[in-house]
Formats: C-alpha cells, sequence, structure tokens
C-alpha cells in the first residue's frame, strides 16, 4: 500500500504530463491542418445545421484563433499552479470546436474530438477522478474502435490495406498471400484491440497491455506510413501521441499509484452516476462528469444510426453507409483544376468517371474525408452544382450520377445501393438525414481561392 500523499504526488505529475502532452500534440494537429479550420474554397464546407450559412466566415478563423491560442496556454501553463487560467483554456476549447464543426462537419476530426473531451476532464476534475475517468475514455476508444472493425466489410476491404501496408512497411510483399491468409491476418486486428482494452482495464495485466497498445501503434505507423499506404502525416502525429499518452497513464508513473489488487479496475464510487449528485462535486465538475460519460457511452448508438461513426470511434471501419459521386466524361474539363486529378477514367462503354473526394480531401485540406453519407452527399452537390452552372445544359442529358450505399451487412459485407441520376434526384437525398447535408455556396475556382 502507499501512503495518500505519495498517490496524490503521482496523481498531479500524470495530470502535468498528461495536460502537456495534449497541448504539445494538439498545437502540432492544428498547424498541419491549418487549412482545413479557416474560411476557405479548396473543398466543400457542409454545415452541421443550415442555419449557420448566414453568419459571417470570419467566425472560422476566430474559433481556429482561440483553439491554437488556448494549446499555446496549455502548452506553457500545464502546471496546477494555473489552474484557473487552465480552466479558462479548456473551456474555450471545448467552446471553439463546438461553434467550428456547426460551420463545418469536416472538421469533427477523431483527434480533436479526443483533445476537446479531454482537456474538459483533465481540467475540471479534481487530480485522482480526472486520471480515472480519462484512463475509462482511452479504453473506451481501443474498445469501440475493436467493434466497430468486427464485420466483413472491415476484413474485405480496409484490413486487407492495413495487412498490406504494414508488411509493405517492413520490407515483405503480400502480392503472391492467398485472399484468406489475408482475411485471418486482417481479422487478427480488431481481436488485438480488444484484448488491448480489456487488459488496460485490469489493473493486473496493465502493464501487458501497455506494451501491446504501443506495439498496435507502431504496427499502425509503420502500415499508413511512408513504407506502406503512405497517408497523410497527422495520422502518424496522433499514433505518436497515443503512444506518449498510453505511457504517461497506464505506464511507468502508474507503478508508484494505490494498489489496485483489491479492485478489478479503477472505474470506483467516484466515477459512478450517482457521485454526480453528491454534494461535494462543484457544478462545473458535475457538468463535466455528465458530458464524460456521454462520450464514453453514446459510442453505442453507433450501430442504430443515431450517432456518427468517427465520434463513436469506427476508425478504419467500413461498414458505414457512403456515397459515389460520377460525373460525365466530358464535364471533366469543367471542374476545378485542383480536382481534374482525382477524376478517374470510364469504364469500358461507359461515359461515368468516379470522382475520388476521399484523395481530393488530403490533398487539399490534408484530412481524410468525413466518413458520413450526409458530408459526402453534401460535397457531391457542391460538385454538381459547378458542372450544372459552368456547363449551362440544364435541358440536356445530366451530368453527374450518385450511387448511394447503404450500410454494409455485418457477415456478409454486402450492401444496398440505389443509383441517382441528375443533381435534382441527389438534391431530393438531403431530405433523408436529420442534420443538414447542403453545402455551403462553392465555386471551386482559383479567383475565390484564398491559397492560389
Amino acid at each position: 500500500m502507499h501512503s495518500p500523499s505519495l498517490s496524490g504526488e503521482i496523481h498531479h505529475k500524470q495530470l502535468r504530463l498528461l495536460k502537456f502532452n495534449l497541448g504539445f500534440f494538439s498545437l502540432i494537429l492544428l498547424a498541419t491542418t491549418w487549412k482545413l479550420w479557416i474560411p476557405q474554397t479548396l473543398f466543400p464546407q457542409v454545415p452541421l445545421f443550415s442555419w449557420v450559412m448566414i453568419f459571417p466566415v470570419w467566425v472560422d478563423w476566430l474559433t481556429f484563433l482561440v483553439m491554437t491560442a488556448t494549446s499555446v496556454c496549455m502548452l506553457i501553463g500545464y502546471r496546477e499552479t494555473w489552474r484557473k487560467w487552465q480552466r479558462v483554456c479548456g473551456g474555450l476549447f471545448f467552446s471553439a470546436f463546438l461553434i467550428s464543426i456547426t460551420f463545418d462537419q469536416h472538421r469533427i476530426q477523431p483527434w480533436v474530438y479526443q483533445f476537446a473531451l479531454g482537456f474538459l476532464m483533465l481540467i475540471f476534475l479534481n487530480p485522482p477522478r480526472a486520471i480515472r475517468f480519462f484512463r475509462l475514455f482511452v479504453i473506451s476508444i481501443y474498445l469501440y474502435s475493436a467493434l466497430s472493425k468486427c464485420d466483413a466489410s472491415f476484413v474485405q476491404t480496409q484490413g486487407r490495406e492495413l495487412v498490406q501496408g504494414l508488411f509493405s512497411g517492413i520490407g515483405i510483399s503480400t502480392k503472391y498471400w492467398s485472399d484468406q491468409s489475408l482475411n485471418w491476418v486482417a481479422a487478427s486486428f480488431p481481436v488485438a484491440e480488444f484484448l488491448i482494452a480489456l487488459g488496460l482495464f485490469i489493473p493486473r495485466t496493465r502493464r501487458w497491455a501497455l506494451w501491446a497498445a504501443v506495439s498496435m501503434h507502431v504496427c499502425l505507423m509503420l502500415a499508413v506510413g511512408p513504407f506502406g499506404l503512405n497517408h497523410h502525416g497527422g495520422v502518424l502525429i496522433w499514433n505518436i501521441y497515443f503512444i506518449c499518452q498510453d505511457v504517461i497513464l497506464f505506464g511507468f508513473l502508474s507503478k508508484g499509484a494505490p494498489s489496485s489488487s483489491s479492485s478489478i479496475s479503477d472505474v470506483d464510487r467516484s466515477l459512478s452516476l450517482k457521485a454526480i449528485s453528491s454534494k461535494s462535486v462543484s457544478g462545473s465538475e458535475r457538468a463535466v462528469m455528465f458530458i464524460a460519460w456521454f462520450a464514453i457511452l453514446v459510442p453505442l448508438l453507433e450501430p442504430t444510426g443515431y450517432f456518427d461513426h468517427w465520434p463513436a470511434w469506427g476508425l478504419y471501419a467500413s461498414h458505414h453507409d457512403r456515397v459515389t459521386l460520377m460525373i460525365d466524361e466530358q464535364a471533366k474539363t469543367e471542374l476545378p483544376r485542383s480536382l481534374q486529378p482525382f477524376v478517374t477514367s470510364p469504364q469500358p462503354l461507359s461515359r461515368w468517371c468516379r470522382v475520388r473526394a476521399d484523395h481530393w480531401s488530403l490533398a487539399e485540406l490534408g484530412v481524410p474525408i468525413y466518413p458520413q453519407a450526409r458530408f459526402q452527399l453534401g460535397v457531391a452537390i457542391a460538385v454538381g452544382r459547378i458542372l450544372e452552372s459552368d456547363t449551362g445544359k440544364g435541358g440536356e442529358q445530366p451530368q453527374v450520377k450518385l450511387l448511394f450505399e447503404g450500410t454494409a451487412h455485418r457477415f456478409s459485407g454486402k450492401r444496398k445501393i440505389s443509383e441517382h441520376i441528375g443533381l435534382t434526384q441527389i438534391e431530393l437525398l438531403t431530405a433523408r438525414f436529420w442534420f443538414n447535408a447542403e453545402p455551403r455556396p462553392f465555386t471551386g475556382t482559383e479567383e475565390t481561392n484564398l491559397f492560389r
């Protein structure tokens, strides 16, 4: 057993390092993806609510500057003596994030969602409760990420790509591997992630699970790094953050923490829903505890379609609904020049070319496209309106076609696909969604682009 004073000192050390880690990587990732957060015409923006379009675009500048400034302040003022100032910064970062995503759903990137919630937990809760809540939050990320991959769609698509990227990263070709071999290795990914979540939850196995988690992130960096799939650098940075976070949260500083042999986890009465109503809990702590429990439990709704995939930690999952935009081959020259390289050639005897909006997003903004079908529909409508206005062929044959692919069946991976030809048919699909799927006015021309 350890004395309360020693336990408190360890918690304070962990808290300081976790805050510094959050501030440091938040600043790096905001700098890496800065084009996403400011007013831009590089890529269509789809607000979360349609009424947001009446507000001026300078609000984007304000929220970006607030998030950047508060990250800097957290980086240099992470000590407990700055606690009041930290609360101001944490609240401002979270508020700026919420305002920012209402202007563009593309900004609901999983790393910034995690950071915004992390700032609240680590700053507003007392040190022991903050550490325990943050641990539970991180464990839930691994758990939900594992569950989101437990389907045939992942094994057949994204899982295979990760396997090929991983072995390519270490110099081993999978060119002659059988489909069955690729599938078995891909299926091992969610199993490993689930075991890591379980191991981190149980104190007796936490040390082993920590090294497994670090190894998993290293493997993922090899898979998506320059020698593998060569994804954008932001993914690598986020994985480095996770390694640092896990070592601080579950690693060497935990050795001197109170003995945990008496319970299977750190989830004790101080985290319970009953504790929220306790008189010893302040109003700000109570609010943050509600938010934390919401973030931990609400991903359970993702399979029902009532919660988005990325905030539910559906990372690299591929079962979600999606859209595929096709355009007439003759209309390709009417698109913004930045988009034209991401339009594929048509299939034989077909006039339709696929628009790779996912590659376009990575090239222009440095972030993967938001996987929700409603956002991708908004992007498709923005592109379709460019063609309609530029070609002036309203009475001739349609220039755009959209394939709406429903959620993949968990065991077969099959989807229901509906075809919608012409902008009028495509725009009618926006009525399917609770949240907005209409894009902001978008031209994509060099004249209106701030960065060309």
